[in-house]
């Protein structure tokens, strides 16, 4: 028998687009290689994976752990 789960995601989007905002500032003024904008871009999807947290839960447990918040 299989069992249904769901994920919980909490996202912290403020914190996310400062560290990102701090990265991209480093190269401010410069000369950006599309390797380089690759490189840039690789880093500000690791800081947004940071920056959330999941959570996978088998579905009653969701909604119990919902209702009680």
């Amino acid at each position: 028998m299989t069992q249904p789960i769901t994920a919980r995601v909490q996202f912290d989007g403020v914190a996310a687009e400062e560290r990102i905002n701090a990265l991209v500032a480093e190269y401010a003024g410069q000369s950006i290689s599309p390797h380089r904008m690759e490189a840039i871009r690789r880093r500000a999807v690791a800081i947004a994976t940071e920056c959330m947290d999941v959570e996978i839960v088998p579905t009653g447990q969701a909604e119990m752990s919902s209702a009680h918040q």
